[in-house]
């Protein structure tokens, strides 16, 4: 088994520029080039004879030569993997997805005609850009894990940042007799991906999931994986995490009081929020805390904080000596931060008692003030935070050429601020850590990285082409590490042609589940 596993990541780390296009687009197009095929006669004509039967009728692909070309509209249309081959190190753009076929506009001048989402064949792949190179793209993998998202097949550095793709098992195929139903599950599915990933990486929403990106180049694959990603667990995924986005729109309170269900409809609040004359300095019951008590009290009722804004900026107006904009939306934000999770009675009490007539009084559940104090009040540290502590220090003394911070135990707890036996423990816990150790005893060394900094330490390795990486990505990447044997893919740079073609798909129907609005 570990033999296997070995020759898989072989395969993951040779896969060239083709192989990965045709595993991303399901051998959908043609092997050859209709005219002026450097294939023989005779491979062509097998060729043709066991592809007569296929299901699915073989579509196109649109490339460009540059990102200029494609603003202006300029490209060709491609319809074999063997044109790929021959021109993929001169084009910079292309569309995963297959569409039916494409022609011009302008033929002279090339000006492409057809990528249209209703002339979509079928969705191949959900891609998602990243505009940035300021990011940590280990946290997208740390991001997949947590969501229970499958991690991305292909990654790739743009001039800008980076693009990345989950290659779905079995594509969407688009049918204009089932009123394009399989084209409008996908764009749900791939909606839900992006807005899940951008919790945790800064993913481009305006991008179109299913246009043009980066095609892949010798230069530019930062990591691949060959197992494509399940696509009825996909839309299982999707439709549950839009069951948790509705539910977390809602914050209900559970009281047989109608007003505690929304704080702001309360006519404590609409008391607080109507008196103009609240001033400060007078220790809990200031308007710094009245504009606190009622922002938390829009946070507790379920509001947004563009809501809460709005209402609040008019109250501050309407105080006789209002706060600053600036303090204003300091004391919003520290209200939407989640240390609060609902209005405190005894300041609301002291706050009706001295700026109204006192015949209004608190009512419903009396909320958390806070979570836990906060650490410099404390004595001792969570482990949590000793963990970000040493993150915070290796990042500032680590870097993707040099990952590793080295020394013993107590040299290391020293230079973290913490007892070895803390340490220790800090280790023992910690998902984001790693440690090495060399040698034993007295001489023995600990080397110490965090998994972020690995992961671009190993996309930097990539990239330079070197050969001589202590760790993979399965063993940075845990959990993912069941084998599945690659389905065979037809190589088209072996004499250019396969000796015989295995077919990846041969289910006619796209796997839709029913996802209720």
């Amino acid at each position: 088994m570990q033999r296997i596993i070995e020759n898989r990541n072989e395969r993951r780390e040779t896969a060239s520029p083709i192989k990965i296009m045709q595993f991303m687009t399901h051998n959908s197009l043609n092997l050859y080039k209709k005219k002026g095929s450097k294939a023989s006669i005779t491979r062509m004509v097998n060729y043709e004879k066991q592809v007569k039967n296929k299901m699915h009728h073989s579509g196109a692909v649109f490339v460009s030569h540059s990102k200029k070309e494609l603003s202006e509209g300029r490209g060709h249309v491609v319809t074999s993997y063997e044109t790929l081959l021959e021109q993929h190190n001169q084009l910079s753009h292309w569309t995963p997805n297959t569409f039916r076929g494409g022609t011009y506009y302008d033929f002279k001048r090339r000006i492409i005609k057809g990528h249209t989402r209703e002339n979509l064949k079928q969705i191949n792949v959900i891609g998602f850009d990243i505009d940035t190179k300021n990011v940590d793209l280990y946290a997208l993998f740390l991001g997949c894990d947590e969501l229970g998202l499958p991690r991305p097949n292909l990654l790739l550095e743009t001039p800008k940042g980076f693009q990345g793709f989950f290659v779905l098992e079995t594509p969407f195929y688009i049918h204009k007799q089932k009123d394009y139903k399989a084209l409008r599950v996908a764009e749900r599915l791939a909606d839900n991906v992006i807005k899940a990933l951008k919790k945790y990486v800064p993913v481009d929403t305006n991008c179109a999931p299913f246009g043009f990106y980066r095609i892949p180049q010798h230069g530019n694959v930062l990591y691949f994986d060959d197992q494509p990603a399940n696509t009825p667990l996909l839309l299982s995924w999707s439709k549950q995490f839009e069951e948790e986005e509705r539910r977390s729109s809602f914050h209900v309170i559970y009281s047989k009081n109608a007003s505690a269900f929304d704080q702001t409809s309360s006519d404590w609040y609409r008391a607080l929020i109507n008196a103009a004359h609240i001033e400060s300095g007078h220790n809990s019951a200031s308007r710094n805390n009245a504009i606190l008590t009622l922002a938390i009290a829009n946070y507790a009722s379920g509001r947004t904080l563009e809501e809460a804004y709005d209402e609040l900026d008019q109250f501050n107006s309407n105080l006789e000596t209002p706060l600053r904009k600036r303090e204003f939306e300091r004391i919003l934000k520290s209200a939407y931060s989640g240390k609060y999770k609902g209005a405190k009675r005894s300041y609301v009490e002291g706050l009706l008692e001295l700026w109204t007539d006192g015949t209004e009084k608190f009512q419903g559940r009396e909320g958390w003030y806070k979570f836990k104090k906060p650490r410099e009040e404390r004595v001792r540290s969570h482990y949590d935070e000793r963990e970000e502590d040493i993150l915070a220090y290796l990042e500032a003394h680590t870097s993707p050429e040099n990952p590793f911070f080295e020394g013993s135990l107590k040299v290391l707890s020293e230079t973290f601020g913490m007892a070895t036996s803390t340490l220790k423990e800090v280790f023992k816990r910690s998902s984001k850590l790693i440690k090495r150790t060399v040698g034993c005893g007295r001489n023995a060394v600990s080397m110490v990285s965090s998994r972020s900094m690995l992961f671009r330490s190993m996309l930097l390795t990539r990239k330079k082409r070197i050969q001589q990486a202590q760790m993979t990505f399965a063993e940075l990447l845990p959990v993912a590490n069941q084998f599945i044997s690659p389905v065979d893919i037809p190589d088209i740079e072996e004499e250019l042609v396969p000796h015989e073609v295995d077919f990846i798909y041969r289910s006619g129907a796209s796997p839709l589940i029913k996802m209720t609005s």
